[in-house]
């Protein structure tokens, strides 16, 4: 690839659609030369803990920014790394999960690597599982697992099998065929195994050495025991996945009739009366999971048919079973089976017709499904789906089959579906008929739409369907409105709203359906004035009545209808021609103008329909909107000059307030001629006394300075072509509906901030911003400001670091070196403009500078105006977006990331695939990536002035008042998480604080509160951590760093300052996080010559070189002796922890409680690998006679974990069972009959021959 040097293996494709695209290579090629380079040299320096995890999620990283941008030969060279890195004996298990899910991303695309560029040992994964998965340490807590370990390995092995050696089946059978006795639990551990590694994915050629070996006798074994033991679901599994990967090459024709009566036998149906009362009596038999099911049955369909004639046969027998009136426990395995077929054909269909050939064997064209099968198919599935549609358990997944289906043959399942949903539109009596139907018409709207060859008469349906869908935008049923704001979002973003009529006396080209389409595109204006109609109805009934109890923010379920009235008005704008578009806009400017309502709720609503107008055209929006509004701001404040010192305000001000804040949402060149009139608005609205109108204000600001600094996407309309009535004869809309778009030619117009839009950005930092700082930095006691306009006046502050966050850098300084590392610890940061901007106050760096300002305010705040929390909530505030915003947040990004995934299932094309999808969606991914790599814009370099505000934050943290404790904590986890070991700065003031005697409660708690990290406390910037239940987990008691625990566990089990129960509780979590959450830490790190050997291949590659070169024999020695420097420290304070617990709890100055923990910690501290010391053992078998019943089982468990640290180890000969049974090895080809034969007679009893050993 040019620019490159080198061929990448896969690029993430929308890179391609930024607007400095050309910038991304030659950064892309900087970054991973770094990776490589830093990467290789900590491998070498022997630095796995910390530099060689740093620069592993930095290559994770660099994968999701960029893609596989490297080489096939870096590629394999970072997998052989990573796969040594996983496979280190006895490496911490945290780690082994960190390198096992890198590992899993680099293999996890497969068309990537042939079987004859990559060959991985299967064995050292093996014995990684024997020492995690099947511990037998881990039962007696000598060694603690990561809760996801299992997963993650299981996750590992399955990217790994298609690249085991062709021995390796041959192998895996020598090692697990003895423990296969399904009499024994030991067939449990082998069939998990077998079903994890067995490879099935050999080329036709090596069958022989593949399932060949194993298939017959694995049949034979899930044939033979019908009672649906527990290692059933395992055989099928292993089938399953072999059936599909060998599609055409096995005879499944005996097999079929027998396969069937099981999966019929696994719904567990109540057919008879004795099924009934088994039913009814809660016994519940063996599951098998459904999808390996379906997948091997789609998978054996066949040129005879055989199969789907019993699929058939099979879904004729649940029939009555899918009845809405019939439900009972099978209900929901026989909807996921429902759903699960025709999912899995189509991903048949899709890998025999549409898939990229690549490396695996294509399925041979006899065996290919033709179109006469998926007819039939469609057909066998059709009356189950519309049967199972109307069930109270299952709708939505039928929803999902239906879109399936409807994909495959829309002609046979969209007819039938517009019969039941006709009638159920027009009746309001049956709200759960109607939310079913809309669910699955959503659902066909593409296939529906686009199907010219199979249902070409589908787009003559949209008009009277959305017509008769207006209706249910209904006030008084939230969930009716909810779904037909997404049939009618669907819909919109399909089809250009645009009147085609005239183009039938143009055209001659024109079939009778394509005629009959565009003269009912005449009715597109009248639908969009009545969807106006319908939204200002739902407006005014969401006025709230103003009482004392007058909510402050929206509910739930008002937020929900929030988001689906401005998605559904975004969609329906974005495609209005512009007669029709000019239409909507008058008749908003006339509800807007002419109404007022309350501002939280109705008033929301109304701000957002004016923002999703405006952002289509807005000059013709900001001309109409915004001198109105301007206006009548300031005459009314003109006219009531006290308004300004007012806590509340009229409604009719705030409502004009709220609509100028949202409609200024738009292209920022378009506000530039209306900056005066804007500048004059915030003069006078910004300083209110009233909260509320202080606060849209603010966003106002915030708004302004985002669409004059930002880079974004102006438009997501379906089609390149322009929504307007132009020649007919080159161009017809009606075509273009649900088309797909085209990523090669996009024609995707950015908003690229202008000189102009950058100076008025600064001329509102100058006017608004430089005073706020300036009153910071001089602000003593002796200042009197109220305390209300204060609040407003920082809130200024916040406000324009959320505006122009993109445009103000980090600070300059040195980073701070916060664990023992000699690796460079940095982190690349990605380009998000074609130009690098920088806005500054009076030429200094913005964020310092303010920093600065808010540290200062803070000290005062905290010796003479404690009690003013809102202000010190607000400071809070300040200090999180200074360190930690940079454009955009991880909360807005994860939704909208989810969103889009949302989205994308209902509307994308599975049958042809390729990112078949329309432009919108392709529009909006692209806006995703430019939005990931602002959130990667940021080096997260920790200086001395970020753990300087980390202090103030700890200090505010322990404040006499609980809500500023809570505010300041919560933004101290985020910082932890953003800052990686930056809590290290606060482990000294914490043990400071909960080891002092007398310390006054709040501070005492308060500091309890910070080790917890408690996670239902949300921060501005909470979604920084990786998800709600990671954060939740993470707890500073729980680090993985020895340093940390000898400071924080003996200060925990002396925090016996307060015997009240709510410090105590704040204990016991602390207490149960550790119990649950913490993992064995490493005290020996070797790392093996193999990993050093694939570090060196990683830095003597090229394309491009690493900055780093291969170490010479001086480095590598100092590598290895600070390897054993650092094994033998972590052993020192192994060590010492251990004996600072055993001298404080045998000091006696313990009270019962503490005694307990102090037992809890030392038990979590006993090891499968060191001996418990002399004087732990002596403790742990003294508190067999305490008077505690909990610490007496607290000191067995102690002893029987002792005890097996202390047993010896059997000694192992080896048995050759043909010599010792007097028998011959049978040949290769020879079949093993299962049960008691000559060759294991050896080991049964014999009363002759009875072992004396």
């Amino acid at each position: 690839m040019e620019n490159l040097g080198f061929e990448p293996q896969k690029l993430v494709v929308y890179n391609e659609h930024l607007p400095y695209k050309e910038l991304i290579k030659t950064e892309s090629v900087a970054v991973l030369s770094e990776i490589k380079g830093e990467l290789g040299r900590a491998v070498e320096l022997r630095d796995i803990k910390y530099g060689a995890t740093h620069w592993t999620d930095q290559l994770s990283r660099y994968i999701r920014v960029y893609g596989y941008c490297f080489s096939k030969e870096d590629h394999l060279k970072f997998i052989h790394l990573m796969y040594e890195l996983v496979t280190i004996p006895d490496l911490e298990l945290a780690l082994v999960g960190k390198f096992a899910s890198k590992l899993s991303v680099l293999l996890k695309k497969k068309e990537l690597l042939t079987r004859e560029d990559l060959e991985l040992p299967w064995r050292p994964l093996y014995e990684l599982c024997e020492v995690t998965v099947n511990s037998k340490f881990e039962p007696l807590g000598l060694h603690l697992l990561p809760s996801n370990i299992e997963g993650i390995l299981k996750n590992l092995i399955r990217n790994c099998r298609d690249y085991f050696p062709l021995e390796a089946t041959q192998e895996m059978l020598d090692e697990w065929r003895p423990l296969l006795c399904p009499f024994d639990v030991t067939i449990l551990k082998a069939l998990n195994y077998l079903h994890v590694f067995l490879p099935t994915n050999l080329p036709p050629e090596h069958h022989d050495k593949g399932f060949k070996l194993w298939f017959d006798e694995f049949w034979q074994m899930y044939d033979s025991y019908k009672s649906k033991p527990s290692w059933e679901a395992n055989l099928v599994s292993i089938f399953s996945r072999l059936a599909y990967d060998n599609i055409g090459y096995i005879d499944w024709k005996p097999y079929i009739p027998k396969i069937f009566t099981r999966v019929l036998r696994s719904f567990n149906l109540p057919v008879g009366q004795q099924d009934a009362r088994r039913m009814n009596s809660g016994i519940k038999m063996g599951d098998i999971d459904m999808n390996s099911v379906v997948t091997w049955i789609v998978a054996m369909i066949g040129p005879d048919r055989i199969a789907l004639e019993h699929i058939n046969k099979l879904f004729k027998a649940l029939q009555t079973f899918y009845h809405p009136s019939n439900t009972g426990p099978w209900i929901v395995r026989l909807t996921l089976t429902l759903t699960t077929f025709p999912k899995q054909f189509v991903k048949r269909i899709n890998r025999e017709r549409y898939k990229k050939l690549t490396w695996e064997r294509p399925v041979p064209d006899e065996y290919k499904i033709n179109d006469d099968d998926i007819t039939y198919f469609v057909e066998s599935l059709k009356s189950c789906v519309f049967l199972a549609m109307f069930g109270k358990i299952g709708s939505q997944e039928s929803a999902v089959a239906v879109r399936y289906l409807a994909t495959l043959r829309p002609e046979l399942i969209v007819p039938t579906l517009l019969e039941k949903m006709y009638p159920a539109m027009e009746t309001l009596i049956e709200p759960h008929r109607l939310i079913s139907c809309i669910n699955c018409i959503v659902s066909v709207a593409r296939p529906m739409l686009r199907s010219k060859k199979w249902y070409p008469e589908g787009p003559s349906h949209v008009l009277p369907l959305l017509n008769l869908a207006l209706p249910g935008i209904d006030p008084n049923d939230f969930k009716k409105s909810l779904m037909t704001f997404q049939m009618l979002s669907t819909f919109s973003t399909l089809i250009p709203i645009i009147d085609c009529s005239q183009a039938v006396h143009v055209r001659t080209d024109l079939s009778e359906y394509e005629r009959e389409i565009c003269l009912a595109t005449a009715q597109f204006e009248d639908f969009v004035l009545l969807f106006l109609d319908r939204v200002f109805t739902l407006i005014e009934a969401s006025a709230q009545e103003v009482t004392s109890g007058t909510q402050s923010k929206l509910n739930t379920e008002q937020h929900v209808v929030e988001m689906g009235l401005s998605s559904t008005a975004s969609s329906v704008f974005q495609q209005c021609s512009f007669p029709i578009y000019k239409s909507a806009l008058k008749k908003i400017y006339q509800f807007v103008t002419s109404n007022v309502y309350e501002t939280k709720v109705s008033g929301k609503f109304a701000a957002n329909l004016c923002r999703a107008v405006t952002k289509v055209h807005p000059e013709e929006a900001l001309k109409l909107f915004l001198p109105h509004f301007c206006d009548k701001i300031v005459e009314y404040l003109q006219d009531n000059e006290d308004a300004v010192n007012e806590e509340h305000l009229d409604n009719s001000f705030l409502w004009n307030l709220l609509m100028v804040s949202q409609i200024v949402r738009c292209d920022g060149k378009k506000l530039l001629p209306y900056s005066q009139q804007l500048i004059e608005v915030l003069k006078k609205t910004l300083y209110l006394r009233c909260q509320h109108g202080s606060e849209i204000a603010g966003q106002l600001l915030s708004h302004i300075l985002k669409v004059l600094t930002q880079t974004f996407p102006l438009e997501f309309c379906s089609t390149i072509h322009l929504l307007e009535e132009t020649n007919w004869t080159e161009h017809l809309p009606t075509r273009d509906w649900a088309a797909a778009g085209d990523l090669d030619n996009l024609d995707l117009k950015w908003h690229i901030p202008s000189a102009e839009e950058i100076q008025l950005a600064q001329t509102l930092f100058n006017q608004f911003l430089i005073p706020e700082v300036e009153m910071m930095k001089t602000f003593s006691s002796q200042t009197t400001i109220d305390r209300e306009l204060l609040t407003g006046r920082l809130n200024i502050i916040t406000q324009c670091i959320i505006g122009a966050g993109c445009f103000l850098p980090i600070w300059d300084g040195e980073a701070l070196q916060l664990v023992d590392s000699e690796i460079y610890m940095g982190r690349f940061s990605s380009l998000n403009s074609t130009d690098k901007h920088e806005i500054t106050l009076n030429g200094e760096n913005t964020r310092k500078v303010i920093a600065n300002a808010a540290r200062h305010m803070l000290k005062e705040f905290i010796q003479h105006r404690e009690d003013e929390t809102k202000n010190l909530k607000k400071i809070v505030e300040i200090y999180e977006f200074v360190m930690m915003y940079y454009g955009a947040a991880k909360n807005d990004f994860d939704g909208r990331w989810k969103g889009f995934h949302l989205v994308k299932s209902v509307l994308e094309d599975k049958l042809r695939g390729k990112k078949n999808h329309i432009r919108a969606m392709l529009i909006d991914r692209i806006q995703l990536q430019h939005e990931l790599r602002i959130l990667h814009v940021s080096p997260k370099k920790f200086t001395s002035l970020h753990k300087e505000m980390l202090l103030d934050l700890f200090d505010l943290s322990v404040s006499h008042y609980s809500e500023v404790r809570k505010k300041s904590q919560s933004c101290l986890q985020t910082a932890f998480h953003h800052f990686p070991y930056s809590y290290s700065c606060i482990i000294q003031p914490i043990v400071d604080i909960i080891k002092q005697q007398g310390i006054p409660e709040h501070r005492f708690k308060g500091a309890l509160y910070t080790i917890l990290n408690p996670g239902n406390r949300t921060s501005l910037l909470d979604a920084m951590r990786l998800n709600n239940n990671q954060g939740s987990k993470q707890c500073l008691a729980t680090k993985r760093n020895w340093s940390v625990l000898n400071e924080l566990w003996p200060g925990l089990i002396q925090a016996q300052q307060s015997e009240k129960p709510t410090v105590l509780k704040v204990i016991d979590n602390i207490v149960l996080k550790v119990m649950k959450n913490l993992d064995t830490i490493a005290i020996d790190i070797l790392v093996s010559d193999k990993c050093l050997e694939s570090a060196k291949q990683l830095l003597c590659s090229d394309h491009p070189k690493p900055n780093h070169s291969p170490g010479d024999q001086q480095l590598l020695l100092h590598g290895q002796q600070s390897e054993a420097n650092r094994n033998k420290q972590a052993l020192q304070l192994y060590l010492s922890l251990v004996d600072k617990l055993v001298d404080i709890i045998e000091s006696g100055k313990l009270t019962w409680k503490f005694v307990e923990v102090g037992m809890e910690f030392m038990l979590l501290l006993l090891r499968h690998d060191i001996p418990a010391p002399p004087k732990v053992v002596n403790l742990i078998t003294k508190q067999l006679i305490n008077d505690s019943l909990y610490v007496r089982k607290v000191g067995m468990s102690g002893v029987s974990a002792i005890l097996k640290q202390q047993k010896r180890k059997h000694k192992m000969i080896q048995v050759d069972p043909y010599k010792r049974s007097n028998t011959t090895p049978p040949s290769s080809g020879d079949k093993i009959n299962i049960g008691d034969r000559p060759d294991n007679s050896w080991h049964h009893y014999d009363s002759h021959n009875i072992v004396d050993t």
